[in-house]
């Protein structure tokens, strides 16, 4: 296989973990995956003009079995993360975790924490390329599972909530009401507070759904599931603002909030992979 042209790896990159494949840490930031790189034992860093630098690694599970990671940027919104999944699932990709940045929408979920998303709202255009607004967009059960109890691992449960995301293509006026539709806007993001929305971000359910499609007509029964590779998704959030912020995130806490949605995804990989555990 040829190098994808925009991520520069091909399947060789993606090869590890007992033909699993390689876990893929997929922030929307470039820096951040850095971040999550310097925790990464043996890592080489493949530099990519667009941006979207690979970080190849290992991380200890605690029992003697390495695992093998890939770090690297989705990009900003929706749009780019379809480029960069396509061609990371064309590599082999089979479990990919985003670990992004978000606002809260409920007043009682606090900035500085963390959020397990279940599943999102399709408020933007990619993921209807894939498939009809009607399909809900959810996180695999696997990964939300592998989640919760990384959180625990590391003493975050309870900096850290499981609830639905509202994913959007517009920042400025969907997200802080700017523009000629700023009240229109405002009032539907209030409606999926009040639907149980607990948070909003610009990658999430395009990342479902190109999981979900892939892994159309794979059906098996529980004790079928190791034999088995779906693709499977998850995402956990940095909470960078407060419900009612009517601009952009205090430095100190995002960067606190980043600073614990990392450790819970690196705490959460070992528990994703253990035979016995994963649901298809």
């Amino acid at each position: 296989m040829s190098l994808q042209y925009h991520i520069h790896l091909d399947a060789s990159h993606l090869e590890g973990n007992d033909g699993m494949g390689r876990v893929v840490f997929l922030p929307g930031d470039r820096s951040r995956a850095a971040r999550i790189a310097a925790h990464f034992d043996d890592c080489t860093v493949l530099e990519n003009p667009r941006g979207h630098t690979a970080h190849l690694g290992r991380l200890d599970n605690g029992q003697g079995t390495p695992i093998d990671v890939l770090s690297i940027s989705s990009g900003m919104g929706c749009a780019s993360v379809e480029i960069i999944l396509h061609e990371l699932l064309t590599c082999g990709a089979r479990r990919i975790l985003r670990v992004g940045s978000s606002a809260a929408m409920s007043p009682a979920l606090p900035a500085g924490n963390v959020v397990i998303v279940t599943g999102a709202v399709r408020d933007e255009g990619t993921s209807r390329h894939y498939a009809p607004p009607e399909l809900p967009a959810f996180a695999h059960p696997s990964a939300v599972q592998a989640l919760v109890q990384g959180a625990r691992d590391c003493g975050l449960a309870s900096h850290t909530h499981l609830g639905l995301c509202h994913t959007k293509d517009s920042l400025y006026a969907r997200e802080f009401g700017r523009g000629p539709a700023g009240e229109a806007n405002e009032a539907y993001t209030a409606w999926l507070r009040r639907c149980g929305a607990i948070v909003t971000d610009m990658e999430a359910s395009t990342l479902f759904i190109m999981a979900q499609t892939a892994s159309a007509g794979t059906v098996t029964s529980l004790i079928d599931s190791d034999r088995l590779v779906p693709v499977q998704t998850g995402c956990v959030l940095a909470v960078f603002a407060p419900s009612d912020a009517c601009d952009f995130h205090d430095p100190e806490i995002a960067r606190l909030a980043e600073e614990r949605a990392i450790k819970v995804a690196l705490s959460s990989v070992s528990h994703w992979l253990e035979p016995g555990s994963r649901i298809p």
